[in-house]
């Protein structure tokens, strides 16, 4: 592979970092978590990849004794989404913990964002190496832009979300049931994209179905994700206000007093 081969797969980098920065400008006033906590969690769950790969290498030949679908759904649910996202899950709780815990919702939910692009951010980068020519380079960049990389934003979104609401309004989800979802998210986006390699000749039917539905859920994930922050800023706003209002009022008692 030449240099310039490696310095193609390098621009791989440009989505990850593209979403977060969009992430980010939904809430111009972000005090915490600090950018170099955030980018702490990425940068671990980037280098968590590598024994993932390993654990997912061993697992997939397991699964790829099994007969068709099952091979399929193996494939997509266990050896990349469970085991993925089950990754991030452990950097998120490893590295957020007592006084580096998010201070608010929408910290929260950015370190999950960190999270997931932290691995697809490498994920990208391997996947540009193994291209044979500039078409399928063309070709996989196209699909790991604009659907792999926003469904992992929409799966850590997920997460984080439901972590924010479980942590600072008792939610009845938390980080394992958001684990869980975004295991569903992940493993459904797989299953699609290859079941429009594999399935057999006569169902072209559900050929374009399953690639409807895996156009899909990236798009629907972040438009999903654009509610999400709104209303963790909004219940964020409150809370601030109602801490400002509190401290007028302690103000004003002990200047009464």
């Amino acid at each position: 592979m030449s240099l310039s081969d490696r310095l193609l797969a390098i621009t791989g980098i440009i989505p990850p970092f593209l979403l977060l920065w969009l992430a980010e400008s939904f809430e111009r006033r972000v005090r915490e978590p600090s950018p170099g906590w955030r980018y702490r969690v990425f940068a671990s769950t980037g280098l968590a990849t590598i024994p993932i790969a390993w654990i997912g290498r061993v697992v997939g030949k397991i699964a790829a004794s099994a007969p068709e679908p099952f091979a399929t759904l193996a494939e997509s649910y266990l050896v990349a989404a469970t085991i993925e996202e089950c990754g991030k899950f452990g950097c998120l709780m490893l590295l957020t913990r007592g006084a580096l815990g998010p201070r608010t919702r929408y910290g929260a939910f950015l370190y999950a964002l960190h999270a997931s692009m932290g691995f697809a951010l490498v994920e990208n980068v391997v996947a540009m190496l193994k291209t044979p020519d500039m078409v399928a380079f063309s070709t996989r960049y196209f699909l790991r832009a604009y659907m792999t990389v926003p469904m992992h934003l929409a799966a850590g979104g997920t997460l984080g979300y439901l972590w924010a609401r479980r942590r600072f309004d008792r939610g009845a989800i938390g980080l394992a049931g958001g684990t869980a979802l975004a295991i569903a998210i992940h493993g459904t986006f797989n299953a699609s994209l290859l079941a429009v390699e594999r399935l057999p000749d006569g169902q072209e039917e559900l050929r374009v179905a399953s690639a409807a539905l895996a156009l899909a859920i990236p798009i629907a994930g972040l438009l999903l994700l654009r509610v999400f922050a709104g209303r963790l800023r909004a219940a964020d706003h409150k809370d601030g206000a109602a801490r400002e209002e509190q401290g007028r009022r302690a103000r004003a008692a002990s200047l009464e007093s």
